[in-house]
């Protein structure tokens, strides 16, 4: 018995060996080879915490500014709740759920301003932090020992607010509108992410990294999100009606953070491809020929 155990053993060592031997000579400018970077990367930098982290201060932060901003944009303080029962059909007694978790009164406006602006000030900020760890690690640079980050987190907290609000009244604006209407709008979408990541990457990053090492990055990301988005709106229904009818409103809350958590999965992993595809973009680059001496 001890014999077959220990032949085993070895058989699942070699096993092992060969498949990590096999993976680790992947040629890094090869598809194949840049998702294993990439994946090494992610945990190396720890994704999944960072990605709960990243999940944790957008669920605090943004969530409830984003109720307040909707509470001064409109006149019926459950607009965002009826807008949200109807792009995804919801049934009755979930859209009553959802209602009454995103409904609040008029007169709660001042209390909500000033939760929404204690989350940001003291939690929401460390969305910053959390993108310049995951960055520094990815990329593996050193920050300037003298520097001052707060104002830069605040800054890519504030960027984040102005992608929400525009949100907010794009929403406003096409009520009513087919969704295939809605497409049109997705380029300058992905365009404008795209520039949104590329600044903060940059910005947090104190400009160490070349922008065109991070533009592909920024791009991958900002094209992952919009579709998370466009195909939540046709999964969306299933997965709240789903953990409303055994959890009713908690169950709502956990549908939400479930799909923040995937969001921010998909963008600290596509953080982790950056660095990969610039090592591949620098090994395909063809080495400058030296010029021969001439003769004397």
């Amino acid at each position: 018995m001890a014999t077959i155990v220990t032949r085993t053993r070895e058989r699942a060592t070699a096993v092992s060996t060969r498949c990590q031997g096999s993976v680790d000579c992947q040629p890094l400018d090869s598809m194949r080879g840049i998702c294993i970077d990439a994946w090494k990367r992610y945990r190396r930098i720890q994704g999944p915490l960072q990605s709960a982290l990243l999940s944790l201060y957008i669920f605090v932060a943004i969530v409830p500014a984003l109720l307040v901003m909707e509470g001064y944009l409109e006149n019926d303080t459950a607009a965002l709740a009826k807008s949200t029962v109807t792009q995804y059909g919801l049934s009755g007694s979930t859209g009553q759920l959802v209602e009454s978790v995103f409904s609040h009164g008029k007169q709660h406006h001042l209390g909500a301003a000033l939760i929404a602006a204690f989350s940001a000030l003291f939690i929401g900020i460390n969305f910053g932090r959390v993108f310049q760890d995951v960055h520094v690690r990815a990329w593996e640079i050193t920050l300037p020992r003298h520097r001052n980050d707060l104002p830069r987190y605040l800054a890519a907290l504030l960027g984040l607010y102005g992608l929400v609000l525009l949100v907010l009244f794009q929403a406003k604006e096409l009520q009513g509108v087919s969704f295939w209407s809605g497409l049109a709008l997705v380029p300058g979408w992905i365009a404008l992410l795209t520039l949104y990541f590329l600044w903060i990457k940059r910005m947090l990053t104190y400009d160490l990294v070349p922008r065109r090492d991070m533009l592909r990055a920024a791009l991958i990301t900002g094209t992952l999100i919009v579709a998370v988005v466009m195909i939540s709106s046709r999964v969306m229904t299933y997965w709240i009606n789903l953990y409303s009818g055994d959890y009713g409103v908690f169950g709502v809350v956990i549908a939400i953070f479930f799909w923040i958590g995937f969001s921010s999965a998909i963008v600290v992993l596509a953080l982790s491809l950056g660095p990969s595809l610039a090592e591949r973009k620098r090994a395909r680059e063809p080495v400058p020929k030296r010029a021969s001496p001439q003769a004397t």
